[in-house]
């Protein structure tokens, strides 16, 4: 393994930016969204960055809230636009585990450029300069197959006060199991701050935590 992804080493965290922010979605008047609103999975940019040796991976949906800053009435239109910003959430960072963990030719090439696609400038800068925090190592580490073994996401989407979302905070939850000379558990969690750049939803900020664990032979 990569000395930065030793499973002996040091939680690394990324410092997340706009934390008063992300203190008013903690605290703020949460409203469930049901997730019969929700729309079908997006198929084509993660199916894109599959090959066939690649394992099918997909971040699960656990939770989306909304999280009011008026007591003004939540219309349709703003509802759609808070579930559509929660699923693009979803798939910046299923793209973003998918390539980094279960691609073998970015593995083999130790080229991650579709990874953080989703991310702002600055953000990418950030991620690519800590990209071990995202991968599972060079080859030549002694890893043969990675298959997913748990993968959650959660996301809070902060209003306007005319009902708008604004901000997304997405909490994630991910393990996967690497074998080879030895077998780790691969385990990361994260939280990625989003904000609308134009008309898509980008990662701007994000706070992950490595801490893998290699499994004792039985």
């Amino acid at each position: 393994m990569a000395t930065e992804q030793t499973p002996s080493r040091s939680p690394r965290w990324v410092p997340l930016i706009g934390v008063g922010l992300v203190i008013v979605l903690a605290i703020g008047a949460v409203v469930l969204l049901t997730r019969s609103d929700a729309p079908a999975p997006a198929t084509g940019e993660t199916n894109a960055s599959e090959s066939p040796a690649a394992p099918s991976f997909r971040f699960t949906e656990s939770s989306r809230d909304l999280v009011r800053t008026s007591r003004e009435r939540i219309g349709k239109r703003h509802r759609r636009a808070a579930v559509a910003a929660a699923a693009t959430a979803q798939e910046v960072l299923t793209v973003l585990y998918m390539e980094g963990f279960f691609d073998p030719t970015n593995r083999e090439q130790a080229r991650y450029i579709d990874a953080f696609r989703g991310f702002t400038r600055g953000a990418r800068e950030r991620a690519e300069a800590r990209v071990a925090l995202f991968t599972a190592g060079p080859p030549g580490d002694g890893l043969e197959e990675i298959t997913p073994n748990f993968a959650r996401i959660a996301t809070r989407i902060l209003l306007d006060r005319q009902g708008a979302p604004v901000l997304l905070v997405s909490n994630v939850r991910f393990s996967a199991i690497a074998s080879g000379s030895e077998t780790v558990d691969l385990r990361s969690t994260g939280r990625f701050l989003f904000e609308r750049v134009g008309r898509a939803w980008k990662v701007v900020s994000f706070q992950v935590i490595r801490n893998d664990r290699v499994q004792e032979a039985g």
